[in-house]
């Protein structure tokens, strides 16, 4: 179904429709790390999805992996490595082809890491890549040239971001710069945005840069959205009013969130704001809460309460479901307890990381 957009609504969601719960033990440990984001994957190939904790949010700690029981609980964890890191990612994905989830680390101002799989959950380091300078906010880790193996593409806050492709190995070949020199990014996506066939990669960028989309295969030719002035922290894609064309939803710290409405050729001539400006979200997701079909969104929060807004018939629906105000970096979507619901992970900086089960009753 395709809506009209004239109006963005915003209302309380009836308390019967909805029910997100944090159980006492649905936390990943009980220690205030400098979370920057979570990830997920069944890493240990049990048929359940484990979560993996980047934290060292500009100070070195460990990175940890927790393992889910089976029902979304995780009391069992390991720490990723040996040596403490300033991560702000880490991405399951197999590099290698061998059919299991490596690890991919994302590190500020000292070099990305690789870690592999042995099969059932345990990783050794392998390798380093990238530059010791780079202050790397993130990594997108997708297929670009079609060759079947994933690649890497590093988002750079106050340098060169760079595209580390794949040697069809789980190897990563010298990297290539894409963009401008001073480009400030804090996040990259990959979608193919024009319908061309190629994916693109959308940046959000900070310093009061417009955020930029750099169009595949080459990463040449770019357009921007956004004012510069909304210090966009992240962008998450997705077909918001059912025309079937990618559109853009960021997190913005500067200006209100916006939503930027595809034409279908990678055109964004209509967007429409959401949420307050004292919001400062940092993070945002899209999934399908309440199993209608249709992209929801979640909000992570800089020192407020975090938010959702359920998606209904084009309007949305605001409700909160964290119990304090956080400063929440990452916020991950995905099925903890294999009820066919999407749960929410909270990745707070400086407070324990929670775990909200989705109750809502299809």
């Amino acid at each position: 179904m395709k809506y009209l957009w004239g109006i963005f609504l915003l209302c309380y969601v009836d308390a019967q429709s909805i029910d997100l719960k944090n159980h006492p033990y649905a936390t990943l440990g009980v220690d205030k790390y400098l979370t920057a984001s979570t990830s997920l994957g069944d890493l240990d190939n049990d048929g359940d999805l484990d979560i993996i904790v980047s934290n060292g949010r500009h100070w070195s700690q460990f990175n940890q992996i927790f393992l889910n029981d089976g029902k979304g609980f995780f009391r069992r964890s390991r720490l990723l490595g040996d040596e403490a890191s300033t991560s702000y990612m880490a991405l399951p994905a197999d590099i290698d082809g061998d059919g299991d989830l490596d690890i991919i680390v994302a590190n500020d101002r000292s070099k990305n890491q690789i870690f592999k799989n042995n099969g059932k959950g345990k990783f050794s380091f392998t390798a380093y890549f990238g530059r010791e300078e780079s202050v790397t906010r993130g990594i997108c880790v997708v297929d670009l040239n079609q060759d079947g193996f994933v690649d890497v593409v590093e988002a750079n806050r106050t340098s060169q971001n760079f595209i580390y492709y794949n040697n069809s190995n789980g190897s990563f070949a010298k990297e290539t710069s894409f963009g401008k020199k001073d480009e400030a990014t804090i996040f990259i996506a990959a979608s193919d945005i024009n319908s061309d066939g190629h994916l693109d990669l959308l940046l959000a960028n900070r310093n009061k840069q417009p955020n930029r989309i750099y169009l595949g295969p080459d990463f040449i030719k770019s357009t921007i959205f956004g004012s510069g002035t909304d210090e966009t922290r992240q962008v998450a894609i997705g077909d918001m009013n059912g025309d079937g064309a990618p559109d853009i939803v960021a997190a913005n710290i500067g200006e209100k969130n916006k939503i930027y409405f595809n034409q279908g050729n990678g055109e964004f001539r209509e967007s429409v704001s959401f949420g307050s400006l004292r919001d400062k979200t940092m993070s945002i997701a899209l999934g399908d809460l309440d199993g209608d079909g249709d992209f929801d969104i979640v909000a992570g929060n800089n020192s407020s309460k975090n938010h959702f807004y359920i998606n209904s018939d084009g309007n949305f629906k605001l409700n909160r479901f964290s119990e304090e105000d956080k400063v929440t970096y990452g916020i991950t979507l995905g099925d903890l307890n294999n009820d066919g619901r999407l749960d929410i992970i909270e990745s707070n900086s400086g407070d324990v990381n929670k775990i909200f089960f989705n109750k809502i009753k299809k």
